[in-house]
């Protein structure tokens, strides 16, 4: 009952927290509307397609110049995902592969090159538990702690 009370506040705060948005920085609501359909979409192209498709489909083709303070974008983009899949609502959960996919293509449109990293290590009770990632110049980027999984796939 819980779960469900906390989703009900969930949606009904939403409108205040969008009006706030939308006043304090509509570029990054404008984004993060953006960042929300990409969202949508891909979950539904995985459901129909294999992943990496779903990837191919969701990457820009053209590429940006590398901008002079990428640091600043990535960390931008980082919380606008983070703050989109932190709603924990319909297809918006904080899942590693979404998060990686959605910065993956925003990244590169705005000229910073990395690639999604899938990786796997053992967990308790020999089971397997997997993470996805982004990496640029072979370093994990966008990550609290360094993933320590092994890597199994790339999708640049």
């Amino acid at each position: 009952m819980l779960g469900r009370t906390n989703t009900f506040l969930a949606v009904v705060r939403m409108p205040a927290r969008i009006v706030r948005m939308i006043s304090r920085d509509p570029r990054g609501f404008f984004m993060l509307l953006r960042m929300a359909f990409w969202v949508a979409t891909l979950s539904l192209m995985v459901k129909v397609l294999p992943l990496p498709t779903a990837f191919r489909i969701i990457t820009p083709r053209v590429k940006s110049e590398a901008p002079d303070h990428p640091q600043a974008i990535q960390d931008k983009l980082a919380g606008l995902i983070d703050r989109l899949l932190a709603l924990d609502l319909f297809v918006f959960t904080p899942t590693c592969w979404k998060r990686a996919a959605i910065l993956h293509r925003y990244l590169a449109l705005n000229g910073i090159p990395n690639r999604v990293i899938f990786g796997v290590r053992n967990a308790q009770e020999k089971l397997l538990e997997g993470h996805a990632w982004l990496e640029a110049n072979n370093e994990p980027i966008l990550e609290k702690i360094a993933p320590q999984y092994t890597k199994i796939y790339a999708f640049e």
